[in-house]
């Protein structure tokens, strides 16, 4: 059966690492992974009071993930006036140029807030500026943040720290043409699970514990009661095997009377009596081998032939376990005990009685007290010789 199996742990530790791989690769579990690229951001600038070239590259940029990943380059641009933020759609950029020269690449520096990232890159676009570079807010710091500004074209965006664009604000406000190159930088992918996957974890693994449990608690409840009937049926089997130990055995002679060798045969096993077999006589004179009709009668308590329950028979009217042991007078083999005979002569001969006529009851009583007389003393005289009763068909039980 199927609960006397002990679970095993491996068995359990595949199921639960199944589960947790089911619930983190279904759809929705996995919050995905943040891939983003860090930019090169170098600028240069004359400083009027040393007359000398400043030069700086640093890699604190980052691009936007809507934006194209490629370089980019040109003067530096701000908004005319105090909206910093590039959100108006008629916003004016200043760009100064060296020596007063035309139309050249620049980029549009912003500051970020005031509006949403697309409407300040789309701004900048109509103006042809070539990028644009969205500094941080104060509160921020040194920090970079993920910019999405989806629909605006190809336009190259990236974010600087709040104080590298204050740097370059500074310069440009001041008429200082600053020239900025954009490289592409370093390539990040950071992995992360969302909360939602964490709660469908959590239920998953909830869920997996709540089954486990039913199924140790159901497996141990089968298991106890599968081991008290066990138990019971051993118990039972037990006194069964005592009370049947009580039928009389015989052991089969050559030239026996009562029993032809050469006819008769075992009705469990249909093979013929052979000389020292030894056999078990029932109450209702039916012969078997031994090996063949203890088993029987421990599965059926009834005779194979004519269904009589032996167990009854022997004066156990309830079940054996429930009665208390009698024990049975020892005999020499191939003997019959003469309390069983007696008993079982003195029986047939009250059935007799029972079944005649109440008008011939008179008449009868001499005959059958000579019958019951030879009888008792033809079974007494078998007990002696070991032999059989050739009337009954079988060894005298």
């Amino acid at each position: 059966m199927a609960w006397q199996r002990r679970p095993d742990a491996r068995v359990w530790a595949r199921g639960a690492l199944a589960l947790l791989a089911v619930a983190l690769c279904a759809p929705g579990a996995r919050g995905g992974a943040l891939e983003w690229y860090s930019a090169l951001v170098s600028t240069a600038y004359v400083d009027p009071q040393t007359n000398r070239t400043v030069r700086s590259v640093s890699e604190d940029g980052r691009f936007s993930d809507s934006s194209p990943k490629e370089g980019a380059q040109g003067l530096v641009g701000v908004p005319r006036g105090p909206d910093a933020e590039a959100c108006a759609p008629d916003t004016r950029f200043h760009v100064p140029a060296p020596g007063g020269r035309g139309a050249v690449p620049w980029v549009a520096l912003v500051a970020r807030g005031g509006c949403p990232f697309k409407d300040k890159v789309a701004v900048a676009a109509r103006r042809n500026a070539s990028a644009v570079v969205v500094y941080n807010e104060e509160r921020y710091g040194n920090l970079t943040a993920p910019i999405s500004h989806a629909g605006t074209g190809n336009t190259v965006v990236i974010m600087v720290s709040y104080p590298k664009g204050r740097e370059i604000l500074d310069l440009v406000q001041k008429g200082i043409p600053v020239r900025m190159a954009i490289g592409l930088g370093t390539r990040h992918v950071q992995e992360f699970i969302s909360g939602q996957s964490v709660v469908f974890v959590a239920i998953a693994f909830i869920t997996m514990m709540i089954i486990s449990l039913a199924w140790l608690i159901f497996y141990y409840i089968q298991r106890f009661l599968y081991t008290g009937s066990q138990f019971g049926n051993q118990s039972h089997r037990k006194e069964t095997k005592k009370v049947i130990g009580q039928l009389p055995l015989h052991t089969v002679k050559h030239g026996e009377k009562g029993i032809d060798i050469d006819a008769e045969n075992c009705a469990v096993c249909i093979e013929n009596f052979k000389v020292k077999d030894i056999i078990r006589i029932l109450p209702c004179k039916h012969i078997f081998h031994r090996t063949c009709i203890d088993p029987w009668l421990l599965d059926h308590r009834t005779c194979p032939m004519c269904k009589l329950d032996v167990i009854k028979a022997l004066g156990y009217w309830g079940e054996p376990e429930d009665v208390q042991e009698m024990p049975a007078p020892e005999s020499p083999p191939g003997s019959v005990p003469a309390v069983n005979l007696s008993s079982s002569v003195q029986d047939d001969d009250r059935s007799d009685r029972n079944n005649l006529p109440s008008s011939s009851s008179n008449e009868s009583v001499p005959q059958r007290n000579a019958g019951f007389k030879e009888d008792t003393a033809e079974s007494i005289a078998l007990l002696g010789t070991g032999g059989s009763d050739p009337q009954r068909g079988g060894p005298v039980a």
